[in-house]
């Protein structure tokens, strides 16, 4: 066992001995069951810790540690509303030794389920628990202190500072070699890292997280920190990275499935649909999402449920859903009403109810609401930039406290992270800003495909093909969307773009080339590749095109119509204008 839990288990079995009266069999029991604040205890020790709460004889020592590792695993399964009585009688509970490790860490448990609920009197009792057990109780002093650091004085501490108490953490624990602690430190800086916007870099941290926890961490504790590398990559917009995570998450769900982490799945794949816009998945998701959210108290989950359910109703034309929504978000009181306005999904969906009330005078206004808050969100995430090469360097700074004897030494090593924290700053700089402008710019809004002049871009700089290959091209024209517009309207018409985009994705590789020309047009570009297969290829692309269908309006579907050009080159597409201004002539118009 590792230094840090090593003082935590001297303690508890130097404090069985005060027990010696107490029922033997219990106190195995509880020994065995007890587990570090940043664990979970097995899932298969429940039945035996309700059989000895109902003990009547039970001595009340036993019972009150019986109780805190109640409350935590309740904690663990995400029914903190339980878990909080427990706490709650324990804390209120005066024969209680306020010195103890048990009533330490009682109190770090409430200041976590508070965390949980976003509730600002988690400081309170984080700086408690810390103060119960620094020097004492490493594990539940090690807990508070990140929960302290991560969340607390956010107006009043730079991120800097943060980081780089985090870092020198880190280190210290490295250097230990305390992998559970480790682990536990990196979610906590993936936790700062998202609360600054910077997701990406979040997302590698809960990762780092969740595989190092694989070798310490049991049951639903193993899938905390790869659930929230799934939120963190939609967040940052890297749905491929999401898709990816959620399928390691079903797959690792297989052998823990508790309630909690089969809501957290399917909570997940529904944030992931409805993103998306994919509704009809969307739909599937949330009817098992609803089977497990009684068994589930976590607030966001619910929020955002009802959230996405409120889309579908949107997108189902359900007129009394989505009025029965809006009345009850214009009853809502003023504090609850601006705690939601910092949510961009609930704008989104605000809007978009809004605006098919035909209530456009609230739709333009909550939408400009979801627009400023996308923006500040981009320009705070751009500023934060600047902190992360600094953070490394203040970690150092903060271990010289303690090392003063290799004051010498620190200063050279001082003046290497300065220059290292420089080259970091303008690394970020141009990481999170120039290649993020160049993503947005370079792709279509409506299809999420690379757009006209970004396609056209990479084509031309297309080598000559190798010996007894082509560069194959096909572009293909969705020949009837004006008159999906006139007679359904443009939403109907971009319904049918995006389908046939979704096809094209489906039947295309991730080497080639996909993108939108014009209004209604794409490209697909198959780079070196033999030319029978080529054909072939595009065979199968016109095929998923007609077998794709739109939804028109409520409960209608249409097909696709389209017709597909190809031009085949041995050469490279430098003269990529002039293949494409001849092969968009050889449409016929369908919708003239």
């Amino acid at each position: 066992m590792k230094a840090l839990l090593t003082v935590n288990v001297l303690f508890w079995l130097c404090a069985s001995y005060a027990y010696a009266d107490h029922n033997e069999e219990v106190e195995r029991f509880i020994i065995a069951g007890q587990t570090a604040t940043y664990d979970c205890p097995k899932s298969d020790i429940t039945p035996a810790l309700d059989r000895h709460l109902a003990n009547q004889d039970l001595a009340k020592g036993q019972k009150d540690r019986l109780s805190l590792i109640k409350s935590h695993s309740l904690i663990c399964v995400g029914q903190y509303h339980h878990a909080q009585d427990i706490l709650d009688t324990l804390l209120n509970d005066n024969s209680i030794d306020k010195e103890s490790a048990l009533y330490a860490g009682a109190v770090y448990q409430v200041g976590f389920i508070l965390d949980v609920q976003e509730n600002p009197k988690r400081c309170e009792y984080y700086a408690e628990a810390q103060d119960l057990a620094r020097d004492r109780y490493s594990d539940i002093y090690l807990s508070a202190q990140l929960g302290l650091i991560t969340v607390c004085n956010q107006d009043t501490t730079d991120i800097s500072v943060k980081l780089g108490k985090l870092y020198a953490l880190l280190e210290r624990f490295v250097e230990i070699g305390d992998v559970a602690a480790i682990a536990h430190i990196h979610n906590n800086i993936g936790l700062l890292y998202g609360s600054i916007g910077q997701n990406e870099l979040a997302a590698e941290q809960y990762l780092k997280s969740y595989y190092m926890g694989l070798e310490v961490y049991t049951t639903s504790n193993q899938l905390a920190t790869l659930i929230s590398a799934v939120s963190a990559n939609m967040a940052s917009g890297d749905f491929v990275a999401a898709k990816q995570n959620i399928e390691i998450f079903r797959q690792a769900n297989v052998e823990v499935n508790t309630p909690l982490t089969n809501a957290w799945l399917h909570y997940a794949e529904s944030r992931y649909y409805f993103r998306l816009e994919e509704y009809e998945n969307l739909r599937n998701s949330l009817l098992k999402l609803h089977f497990y959210l009684p068994k589930v108290s976590s607030t966001i989950i619910h929020r955002n449920a009802k959230l996405y359910a409120i889309a579908l109703c949107i997108y189902d034309d359900d007129a009394s859903c989505v009025n029965a929504f809006l009345t009850q978000q214009e009853q809502m009181s003023d504090s609850e009403h601006k705690r939601f306005l910092a949510k961009r999904d609930y704008l989104w969906v605000m809007s978009q109810a809004y605006f098919y009330t035909k209530n456009i005078e609230k739709a333009e206004k909550t939408f400009k609401l979801y627009a400023k808050l996308s923006n500040q969100q981009i320009l705070d995430q751009q500023r934060s930039g600047r902190v992360l090469g600094v953070a490394n360097l203040h970690g150092q700074i903060t271990s010289l406290e303690n090392e003063l004897l290799e004051q010498e030494s620190q200063k050279y090593r001082s003046i290497v992270m300065l220059t290292a924290a420089f080259i970091l700053l303008l690394a970020g700089v141009y990481f999170f800003v120039v290649k993020r402008y160049i993503r947005r710019v370079s792709t279509d809004t409506l299809t999420g495909l690379l757009n006209e002049r970004a396609v056209i871009t990479l084509m031309r700089r297309l080598p000559q093909a190798q010996t007894s290959r082509t560069n194959a091209l096909a572009v293909i024209e969705i020949g009837h969307i004006r008159r999906i517009t006139a007679k359904y309207g443009h939403i109907a018409a971009e319904r049918a773009l995006q389908a046939a985009s979704v096809s094209l994705r489906k039947v295309t590789r991730e080497e080639d080339i996909i993108g939108r020309l014009g209004n209604d047009q794409f490209v697909v570009c198959l780079r070196n590749i033999d030319e029978s297969l080529a054909l072939e290829s595009f065979e199968r692309v016109q095929n998923a095109l007609d077998d794709t269908q739109f939804i028109s309006k409520a409960g209608q579907q249409e097909s696709i119509e389209s017709q597909l050009s190809v031009y085949l080159s041995t050469e490279g597409l430098s003269d990529i204008d002039d293949v494409l201004a001849d092969m968009r002539g050889s449409f016929t118009n369908e919708d003239a």
